[in-house]
């Protein structure tokens, strides 16, 4: 509704305040309010390359839990816009990092919500087997 669409675009002036003394702690979360909001307001030319931005935001601050957050709110959008194979792979990946981050049952709820058929493997795949730390 208007009021919270409202509440949004002023939380955004203050995270895009707080996020220019400090990028590591809030460009991810500015980035992605950003994306909904546009998301909200029918913008979506805008919300996919906000989307990614806060994706590598949260990439380049190695903040686990942000990217999960960002790449399963993008999976939402995708599935909205009926692209599903984008979604899936979002959510994937959503998946890959909660788990991650040690929030398994938020984690295991994408699979079901979802339709996910997640195995080990496609884990390994989406991680390339080699560090937690998305920024390696």
């Amino acid at each position: 509704d208007d009021q919270r669409l409202k509440q949004g675009k002023q939380m955004m002036e203050k995270l895009e305040k707080w996020a220019q003394s400090s990028h590591a702690a809030f460009e991810n979360k500015w980035l992605l309010l950003k994306a909904e909001y546009a998301n909200s307001i029918g913008e979506h030319d805008k919300a996919v390359p906000l989307y990614k931005a806060s994706i590598n935001a949260a990439q380049d601050h190695g903040d686990i839990h942000e990217l999960a957050l960002a790449f399963e709110l993008l999976g939402n959008y995708y599935c909205s816009a009926g692209d599903g194979a984008n979604s899936n792979e979002c959510y994937r990946k959503a998946y890959v990092y909660y788990k991650q981050w040690g929030a398994t049952a938020v984690a295991e709820k994408l699979t079901p919500k979802h339709n996910l058929r997640m195995d080990p493997g496609a884990c390994i795949e989406l991680r390339s087997g080699k560090s937690k730390n998305p920024r390696d």
